[in-house]
Formats: structure tokens, C-alpha cells, sequence
């Protein structure tokens, strides 16, 4: 089962995830997600930290993706005005012409 990264909030069941504590000697008190309605090898786990990690991650990639749109729409608009600023005056000159003639 490929779980992906980040937070798992779906089981390949369809199941929404549960966050549970473990209790084994291994890993006592540590967090994870697990498939809501069974447990077993071809449902969701993942270790609560890891999956936390993980999705920091992703979330600073799609941050990073909108900062950069971002800066270029900021660009697209400044072109855009810098165009109307040229635009305008040569309006206004056809203007005064029409209204000669």
C-alpha cells in the first residue's frame, strides 16, 4: 500500500484514519494513524511524527509554488499597468484630435 506524504486521511478502504497511541514496549507512548475500521497489512499506518514531517514538507513546497506565482502576477501587473500608462495619454491625443475635426 503506497501511502504517499503528508497525512493520511483515508484508508485504501475508504475508511477515514484514526489517530491512536502505542502501547507496545518498542514505541510506548508514540502517535499513529491507522485505517478506522480494521487494522492489518493492507490498511493504513503511519507513525503520527513521520507523517507530520512529511506534510510539512508538502506544505512549504505549495507555499513556496504560490510565492512564486505570486511575484509573477505581481510582475504580469506592473507590466500591465506600465502598458495602460502608455496607452492612455495616446488616447486622450486621439481624443482632442476627433473632437478638431
Amino acid at each position: 500500500m503506497d501511502l504517499g506524504s503528508g497525512i493520511p486521511r483515508r484508508c485504501d478502504c475508504r475508511a477515514a484514519t484514526v489517530v491512536l497511541t502505542s502501547n507496545t514496549a518498542r514505541n510506548p507512548g508514540r502517535r499513529f494513524y491507522r485505517c478506522g475500521a480494521i487494522s492489518g497489512e493492507n490498511h493504513v499506518f503511519k507513525w503520527l511524527d513521520e507523517a507530520h514531517d512529511e506534510e510539512f514538507v508538502v506544505v512549504a513546497n505549495k507555499v513556496a509554488t504560490m510565492e512564486k506565482d505570486l511575484a509573477d502576477i505581481k510582475a504580469d501587473l506592473a507590466d500591465t499597468k506600465n502598458g495602460i500608462s502608455e496607452i492612455v495619454p495616446l488616447i486622450e491625443c486621439l481624443r482632442v484630435k476627433c473632437y478638431m475635426n
